[in-house]
Parts: structure tokens; C-alpha cells; sequence
């Protein structure tokens, strides 16, 4: 397996990178049709993807196996594997190549058993990018499986139970120039901008933190450069983060209503509703047994703090299992994955399909679906 994650790796699948992401996903397709799975490939706005199945054209199977190989930038020496005091680093080894590489590495494992499954394989792209050109449109062409194994959240083996719903969009403002000694003869852009991000600040508590409704100014841009002259255009980018789908709804509009009242143009650029997922539901409960079996701890569950592709399947209802085994500095030069946790996150996986996929072996319960 580690060989397979040191060629995964290998690919600097940094997001917006075109021929790096398609080299990778041409190694995926060779490496499960060989197996016997069938594979057909997409692309949405440079954007490539690819979707495997056990029987040709499936579209909902019972468990889709889904990761995203994108990366975030990272120097070239990222891109190399290393293994040391029990630890793999490199770009992307925990967020998220190596539950792609844990995937490859049971497909090949069952390849002689493979027709007894129900399962997929979903690769995208596109993910730090917002989704948009991957997921959501895949699940928008009707692949929409009984549950969805998506490790990309949860802590240390904390299966995400909850994660805070998102949007981000751009606040544009216009105005008018003049010389900068004679403000009364323009009208200042940023001054509105800045008006209406102060009423917007008005939303949200005082004080953020985990538990509430947050917001984050990211960029802010105003005129021409010039510093003596009243900038007759402004734009900021804002970053949303909402608690529940209730508090989401209302912020939306609340956003909304400023953004009419002071004369604002927006533009939307991405969201995400809040998810919510419990440790008891019939397709996650046997995971969480299995994680506590093999590793050896008591899942409790995980709230998010940030958003992934899970979003784009919540409102068709698939619960979604999403783990991170011991590991860290995600997006960071030394990311690195716990050597023995990944691993045991393969044996969890098999044996999930086991219990879950294999047709010959699930429960009565999954059987009779829920």
C-alpha cells in the first residue's frame, strides 16, 4: 500500500493543475480496469473526474468509496514520500491520497470476489476549489449512492457527526472618482463597501468562536492605485460559516436585504448547507464499530468547523462516513499520516465493505435497506 500512496503522491495534483490531476486519474482508470471494474471519465470546466463501478453504467450503488485528489500548492519536494518515526509525510497523504490509496489497495485485494460487491469509486479534482466542477455535478448526473464513505473530516478517528454549513460570494460597490484633496466632488466605493460590512459584522456575535455563526473579511480591493484620487469602484470577498440550516437561512437573506438596501451588487461563488449525520444511523453505526474494534478508542463524534463534498449529498439524504486516522498539518509542508493508522483505516474500510457491500454477507437490516 505504501507503494501506492508513494505514486499517488508523486502526482503534484495541485488544484487548477490540469495535467497532473488527468496523470492521475489515467493511473486510477488502468488500475481498477484491470481489476474488473468499469470506468467512465469527466470533465466540467477543466475540471476532470472519474467514476468506477463493478457493473457498467451503475449509478447508485450501495457504497461509493469517494475522495478527491486535488492538492493544495506545496514546493516540489512535497511531492516525494517520506517515511520517519512512524509517520508518512508529503502533500496530500491525509487530506486526502490516502483513502484513495486504501481504496486501490482493497479493490486489488478483492479483485477475484469483486462481482459480489456493490460498491463505486468516485475521484474528483476539484474539491479545494469548492466542488462545484466535481462532485456536485456528478451527484447532479444521478450518482447517488446508499452511503458514501468521504474521509476528508473528523479528528483522529472521530467520525464527523455535524459540520457548519458555508457561503462564500463577492460584495461589489461603485462609485465615483475625484482628486483625493476634494472627496465632496466623488463618491467614495470603499466607504460603501465598508458600510455594508459593518452592518453584515452586525449579524454575528461580537465574539466568534466554534459554537456560533462566523465571518471572515478574506480580500478587499478598491480603485486604481493611485493614492491621492477617490476610488470609484470597490470589492471584498467574504467567507460565511453557519451553525445550523436555520441560522443559514437567515443570514442569507439578512446579507440579502443589506446588500439591496445599500446598493450593493453580489455575486455568489460557492455554499454549502450545514450537514448533520448520527453515529446510530444503520449504514455509519457498523464503521464507528469497527474504528472502535481496530483501534481501540470510543468514537464520540466530531463537529466541523470547516465544509467538504459531503454537502452536495446531503440534501439527497446519503449519510456519509468521514474520518481522518491519526494525522496532521493538513495544507501544511509537513502533512503527515500516522504509518499504523492508515493502515488499520484500510481494515476498516474492508471490513465495512463486508459487512455493508458484499451481497452475499450484509446484514438483514441493510439488506432490507432503511
Amino acid at each position: 500500500m505504501e507503494d501506492i500512496l508513494k505514486k499517488l503522491v508523486a502526482y503534484p495534483t495541485i488544484v487548477g493543475e490540469r495535467q497532473p490531476a488527468h496523470q492521475l486519474l489515467n493511473y486510477v482508470e488502468a488500475f481498477v480496469t484491470e481489476r474488473g471494474m468499469f470506468v467512465k471519465r469527466f470533465e466540467w470546466n477543466g475540471f476532470e473526474s472519474l467514476v468506477a463501478t463493478v457493473k457498467p453504467d451503475v449509478k447508485t450503488p450501495k457504497v461509493m468509496l469517494a475522495a478527491h485528489a486535488d492538492v493544495t500548492p506545496a514546493p516540489p519536494e512535497a511531492f516525494n514520500l517520506k517515511s520517519r518515526n512512524g509517520r508518512y509525510y508529503g502533500r496530500g497523504v491525509l487530506d486526502m491520497k490516502f483513502a484513495l490509496a486504501s481504496y486501490l489497495q482493497i479493490i486489488d485485494e478483492i479483485q477475484d470476489d469483486l462481482q459480489s460487491y456493490d460498491l463505486g469509486l468516485m475521484v474528483t479534482t476539484d474539491e479545494e476549489n469548492g466542488g462545484r466542477d466535481g462532485t456536485a455535478k456528478l451527484v447532479d448526473e444521478g450518482y447517488i449512492p446508499q452511503v458514501c464513505v468521504l474521509p476528508d473530516g473528523g479528528d483522529n478517528w472521530q467520525i464527523q457527526t455535524a459540520a457548519k454549513g458555508m457561503w462564500a460570494f463577492e460584495v461589489s460597490a461603485t462609485g465615483r472618482t475625484a482628486h483625493g484633496s476634494r472627496p465632496w466632488l466623488g463618491d467614495n466605493a470603499l466607504d460603501k463597501l465598508l458600510a455594508g460590512l459593518n452592518e453584515i459584522r452586525a449579524i454575528f456575535p461580537k465574539h466568534l468562536h466554534p459554537d456560533t455563526n462566523t465571518i471572515t473579511l478574506s480580500q478587499m480591493r478598491g480603485g486604481d492605485g493611485a493614492l491621492n484620487q477617490v476610488p470609484h469602484s470597490a470589492s471584498m470577498m467574504i467567507d460565511i460559516r453557519t451553525i445550523n440550516a436555520k441560522e443559514h437561512a437567515r443570514i442569507y437573506e439578512e446579507v440579502e436585504r443589506i446588500c439591496r438596501k445599500r446598493k450593493l451588487s453580489q455575486r455568489h461563488i460557492s455554499d454549502g448547507a450545514p450537514s448533520e449525520c448520527s453515529l446510530t444511523d444503520p449504514y455509519i453505526a457498523p464503521f464507528v464499530k469497527l474504528v472502535e474494534k481496530e483501534v481501540g478508542i470510543t468514537v464520540h463524534g466530531y463537529h466541523a468547523l470547516g465544509s467538504s463534498d459531503i454537502r452536495f449529498f446531503v440534501p439527497f439524504g446519503v449519510p456519509c462516513i468521514s474520518v481522518y486516522p491519526l494525522g496532521g498539518n493538513i495544507h501544511a509542508d509537513d502533512e503527515w499520516i500516522n504509518i499504523r493508522a492508515f493502515g488499520q483505516f484500510k481494515a476498516v474500510t474492508r471490513q465495512y465493505l463486508e459487512k455493508v457491500a458484499h451481497t452475499k454477507k450484509q446484514s438483514p437490516l441493510l439488506t432490507a435497506g432503511v
